[in-house]
């Protein structure tokens, strides 16, 4: 009995050191050196303004020094840097009105985060990611934000083409603005929201299916505006397969307005039958 007593009183103090060893975290590596990568505005419609990221840091302890910008000839100093754990947060100041603060994760040689304090439109961020770019080797390749655009404006043409097909005028009313102006090559120029509501009633409805020619899709960004949607469609006709089938390019621009994505302007044009 003594004897498990004695070994109990020894283990447990062996237990606890083991413990407390392995729940020491991995120290972070020193951030010291070049720091290659990209400094991207990420607008709230989605779309990016890419830009390049140059961090050239000294690390002594926990505080952080140096510069930083956009490449080795533009560079700005860096204040209030420290390094905390598995962060690190920094001020660029940029010149004595603007100051850009950074805060990043450390991922071994990644660190990623943002930036905070720029010019920017209400909504939109600004998204870091560098890679260690040791002496004498190539700068490592940028990677950029994800341009969620075109996913966002295809979404969009899908909704609304659904709404089409289905006869969803109330779908088709919330996704239209008001002073829309719809250009056709064959009818001309209808303005307004309802006139274009009640000719998709009295043309389309139960009548014309819509679908998008896969591959056509483009979409391009406008600055403070929103976006454009270019690509070409068909049209079929239930039930009357003498009709055949049309097809037709296409010009959308969307207004991002308050949260909202609407169409304000839209062109369709070049219509002809789909030859067998």
């Amino acid at each position: 009995m003594k004897r498990l007593l004695r070994l109990l009183l020894l283990i447990g103090p062996l237990g606890a050191m083991a413990g407390a060893g392995n729940s020491q975290a991995t120290p972070s590596p020193n951030l010291s050196g070049r720091w290659s990568g990209s400094f991207d505005v990420v607008q709230p419609d989605g779309s990016v303004q890419p830009d390049s990221a140059l961090f050239l840091l000294k690390q002594d302890g926990r505080n952080l020094t140096g510069t930083a910008g956009q490449s080795e000839t533009h560079q700005s100093p860096i204040a209030n840097g420290e390094v905390a754990g598995s962060h690190a947060h920094f001020d660029v100041i940029v010149n004595p009105q603007l100051t850009v603060h950074v805060d990043l994760a450390i991922d071994a040689d990644h660190l990623h985060g943002a930036a905070t304090g720029m010019p920017a439109p209400p909504g939109a961020k600004v998204v870091v990611n560098v890679k260690r770019w040791p002496e004498g080797t190539p700068a490592p390749p940028a990677t950029h934000a994800s341009d969620t655009l075109f996913a966002t404006v295809s979404a969009l043409d899908t909704k609304l083409f659904d709404a089409y097909n289905s006869c969803d005028l109330a779908t088709l009313n919330s996704m239209v603005d008001d002073n829309l102006e719809f250009y056709h090559d064959k009818t001309g120029l209808t303005v307004g929201k309802q006139p274009f509501l009640d000719a998709i009633k009295s043309n389309i409805c139960g009548k014309t299916q819509r679908t998008l020619v896969p591959g056509s899709l483009e979409v391009y960004p406008l600055k403070d505006y929103g976006a454009v949607e270019i690509g070409v469609h068909r049209f079929h006709h239930p039930g009357h397969p003498e009709e055949g089938v049309g097809e037709a390019k296409f010009v959308t621009l969307w207004h991002y307005k308050d949260g909202a994505w609407k169409i304000s302007r839209a062109i369709s044009f070049d219509h002809e039958n789909v030859k067998p």
